[in-house]
């Protein structure tokens, strides 16, 4: 007999972009009582059915990406602080400057001025999107990475430079 797959709910995780009729939610595969830490993955709900997503490459003919603005939100999807933990495969998370007190995955100011990082970019090209943003993984590695986007969510790293071996960057840990 195989796992049912289950969804939290009242955690749905909102995006701009089409996603084919869709909604997604937080859930997974998995016995609950037990640590659902472990278990949870983007799951795709359309009535009764329940898709589980659990690798960035599934998402591909899921989506539309219409916009340099929907291809950024479509790859902080799975780099966010808030979602990255979704897609286990992805071993980094989005960098960002921080408004008040660094929390995980963001710098100050200064260091940033220090450093000269840019801010994310998106544009058009070809039949899809090329983002550039600033990455760090969970040893503080601060990179520039490249990523290409396609307009049915296919995605792919292209390239990435380092920026900081030991940048102040702070990786989400779990308990």
């Amino acid at each position: 007999m195989s796992e049912q797959i289950w969804f939290l709910e009242d955690k749905p995780v909102r995006v701009s972009f089409d996603t084919k009729g869709y909604a997604f939610y937080q859930g997974g595969r998995g016995i609950l009582g037990t640590p659902i830490e472990a278990y949870l993955r983007l799951i795709a709900v359309k009535g009764g059915e329940k898709i589980e997503i659990p690798s960035v490459s599934d998402l591909k003919a899921r989506v539309i990406i219409e916009s340099p603005t929907q291809a950024l939100e479509f790859v902080r999807l799975f780099t966010s602080p808030e979602t990255h933990y979704l897609f286990p495969e992805i071993p980094y998370i989005e960098a960002s400057e921080a408004e008040d007190l660094p929390g995980a995955g963001e710098y100050t100011k200064d260091y940033a001025e220090r450093v000269k990082l840019e801010p994310a970019t998106s544009k058009p090209e070809g039949n899809g999107f090329i983002v550039e943003r600033n990455l760090a993984d969970s040893t503080g590695k601060l990179f520039r990475a490249t990523e290409s986007v396609g307009r049915d969510g296919d995605y792919a790293l292209l390239r990435s430079m380092t920026i900081d071996e030991h940048s102040p960057v702070i990786y989400p840990t779990y308990q």
